[in-house]
């Protein structure tokens, strides 16, 4: 059956322009009851780089320890597999694809006036009197008007494109943009150190200054490591720690997830010495899967097929954490899929922004299903959607339709997930009345969309 929720999207896309209101309005809680939010993105990680998904090569102690205070996704989909569109969608809650052309330069986006349009999560929550900053990779435009501050976020300390050296920034925008300046907000600053160190450290300051519990405000904090994407540098320090791993590539790889690691922990355990744990929202997702050219001897997508840019499950489905006191059970694991569009609008709801519609919003609530308050065979999502270029995917319940192009050819593949987890058995010549429906269902929603010109 056709989701009605499609069919209004085909039949109406506007403008979606934030307006402001003052929490009153929306009956919003009041800002000493508004939790704190970070969120930690981590770069190219891929499903099996984390010890809790049963990995015994990589060291996570501390992801693992969120993971087991919260609750983690064994079907968390990121809405892109390669980096400016997945953030796109986890900072809007829409499918990027509606105001973006679904690639990685911002700049250059032939929509690029819609994406200026977007409500972000800076912007809808700042009228609420949250203070937000990002440490890290931005990567959603490099020209002035698409940098952070002007997009809602009150601090910035970071770099712009999309790859970033570890070691080292220039004060000059150079022809290898590995080495392009770091911001201090709108000021390039001197750069000395590793950058995951840093970025945690800048992280940890970012609490201190803006601790609700002393400022009476919330804060965002949006943690965007560059770890694990390339270059691969790490200190030897970190190596040493997975001496044990025998092979080179992967003993790197671990190293900078170490690295990511303590990071994460020594976040967690600021939040706690903060006293503000118990107020504390804190959210880890990887933007996408692990890179084609690692094959697996660095990053890995364990049991999934594909990688990053492609519509398989590697390149998709990522580690996906969530830990919330008050709201969500320690130790749960949730078996239905969601996807990291999901996020702002939980997070809208359960602040209290009663005039959600207006957000137009593609990701749902789903903080009743992680709370039980749903039956058991509800899930959040009847359908997700992928497209990149020509190559798309659409996942309807158990069924995965995947479209992907070599030149003008094209290669059509039906899975049923619940049954091949590795999309390796097709099953479109035994089951091709299925793949019509998908492909239904997917071209509404494809027309639903911006034309690129």
């Amino acid at each position: 059956m056709i989701d009605l929720k499609l069919i209004l999207f085909a039949m109406v896309f506007g403008e979606m322009v934030l307006t402001g209101f003052s929490a009153n309005e929306n009956g919003s809680k009041s800002k000493k009851e508004l939790p704190n939010i970070v969120i930690i993105y981590a770069d190219d990680m891929g499903y099996g780089d984390v010890g809790y998904h049963g990995v015994d090569d990589i060291l996570t102690p501390n992801i693992d320890k969120l993971a087991k205070s919260g609750v983690y996704f064994t079907q968390g989909y990121v809405s892109a597999s390669i980096c400016s569109p997945s953030r796109c969608g986890l900072l809007t809650g829409v499918y990027q694809q509606r105001f973006t052309n679904g690639q990685n330069a911002r700049d250059k986006d032939p929509l690029v006036e819609l994406f200026k349009k977007q409500p972000m999560i800076s912007e809808i929550l700042k009228p609420l009197g949250y203070s937000s900053g990002i440490i890290g990779k931005w990567h959603l435009g490099e020209e002035e008007s698409l940098r952070p501050n002007n997009r809602g976020w009150d601090y910035f300390y970071g770099f712009l494109n999309g790859s970033h050296s570890y070691f080292k920034a220039t004060n000059k925008f150079t022809k290898n943009k590995d080495f392009w300046p770091i911001f201090r907000n709108n000021e390039m600053v001197d750069f000395e150190g590793y950058a995951t160190e840093v970025f945690t450290n800048e992280a940890i300051n970012f609490i201190l200054r803006n601790n609700s519990s002393i400022s009476g405000k919330p804060f965002l904090l949006y943690v965007a490591y560059n770890a694990v994407h390339f270059p691969w540098e790490v200190p030897d320090k970190y190596i040493r720690r997975v001496s044990f791993i025998k092979n080179q590539n992967r003993r790197l790889f671990a190293g900078m997830v170490l690295a990511m690691d303590d990071g994460v922990g020594r976040i967690l355990e600021t939040l706690n010495k903060e006293g503000l744990e118990e107020n504390t929202i804190v959210i880890f997702i990887s933007d996408n899967g692990s890179p084609r050219g690692q094959l697996g001897d660095m990053s890995s997508t364990g049991p999934l097929r594909g990688w990053k840019g492609d519509c398989f499950e590697g390149g998709i489905r990522v580690p996906f954490i969530i830990k919330w006191p008050g709201q969500i059970q320690p130790g749960i694991r949730y078996d239905k899929p969601v996807i990291n569009l999901d996020i702002l609008p939980t997070l809208a709801e359960f602040i209290g922004l009663k005039k959600i519609d207006r957000y137009h919003f593609d990701g749902v609530n789903i903080l009743p299903y992680l709370k039980g308050e749903k039956q058991p065979d509800e899930t959040p999502h009847e359908n997700l959607f992928w497209r990149r270029g020509k190559d798309m995917a659409i996942r309807h319940g158990d069924w995965k339709l995947v479209v992907e192009y070599s030149g003008d050819n094209h290669n059509p593949m039906l899975f049923n997930l619940t049954n091949d987890i590795g999309e390796r058995k097709n099953l479109i010549t035994v089951y091709p009345e299925k793949a019509k429906e998908l492909q239904t269902i997917y071209k509404l929603w494809e027309n639903s969309l911006p034309e690129i010109r």
